[in-house]
Parts: structure tokens; sequence; C-alpha cells
């Protein structure tokens, strides 16, 4: 069964308690696709450390968290402006392989939360994007 699309943006200034309502939409979101709670739980998670990574590196603009709903997946995308340079999390990858970080969200977390990590630099905006894709249950979702 095909639904309509939906699309979210929420616009955080550089205040880290909005990041609340960032976890809220997404669970919302999960929720209306059908996605199962421990899946909803770790890309809330990963999503918001994504928020609370990006925030200091904002030069005021603010920072665009993008919630999109489709049929097979749920995608986000957290984008400002600024100075290009390796995606939050992603680029910690190849460095932290070998060891888990406490503090930091690093690219093997958000490896094994999600099921794809976009990341893109265009006219002064960066933008990274997590895509989970649903999994097919029963009633068709």
């Amino acid at each position: 069964m095909t639904r309509e699309h939906s699309r979210t943006i929420l616009h955080l200034s550089r205040d880290d308690r909005l990041i609340a309502a960032v976890g809220g939409a997404v669970a919302h979101f999960a929720e209306r696709v059908g996605m199962e709670n421990a899946a909803c739980d770790l890309l809330t998670s990963a999503l918001e450390e994504l928020c609370r990574q990006t925030l200091p590196l904002l030069n005021g603009d603010g920072l665009d968290v993008a919630i999109e709903d489709f049929d097979d997946r749920l995608q986000i995308s957290v984008e400002h402006r600024g100075e290009p340079q390796a995606a939050v999390g992603v680029e910690s990858f190849l460095a932290e392989c070998a060891r888990e970080s406490a503090q930091r969200t690093t690219g093997v977390h958000l490896m094994r939360t999600v099921d794809r990590i976009e990341y893109d630099t265009r006219n002064g905006s960066i933008r990274t994007t997590l895509v989970k894709y649903l999994q097919l249950g029963k009633n068709g979702r």
C-alpha cells in the first residue's frame, strides 16, 4: 500500500535543549511508517548525538533537520552552513574502527544504526543524511 510522502524541517538554534524535539519528531515519523521500536530508538539516539556534535560547529545560522518518510525508508538530513570538513561521526570511521568512544558518535556506531549515510557539501552548506530502510512485515510495511 502506497501512502503519501511527507517532509518536516526543524530549524535549531545553538541551544542543545532543542535536540529533544528532533528526537520526538523522528519517533513520530518512525511510528507512522511502522518502524520497530528498537530500530527507532537507535536511529533517534544516533541523530540526537549527531546534532549535539554539529551544534558547536555552527557559525550562527542554525541547524536544519529534514525528516522524510517514503514507502521503503525514513530519511533524515542534518544541514548547516560552514567550512567543508569531514562528516560528523563519519570522519572517525577509519581512525576509530578499533576503538569505541563514549563521547563521540563514531562512524562505526552510525553504520550499525542506519543503513546508509550520505555526506554532501554544496554552496557553503554541509549535509549529512541518515537513511533507515523499513523492514517489510505482515501488514505490507
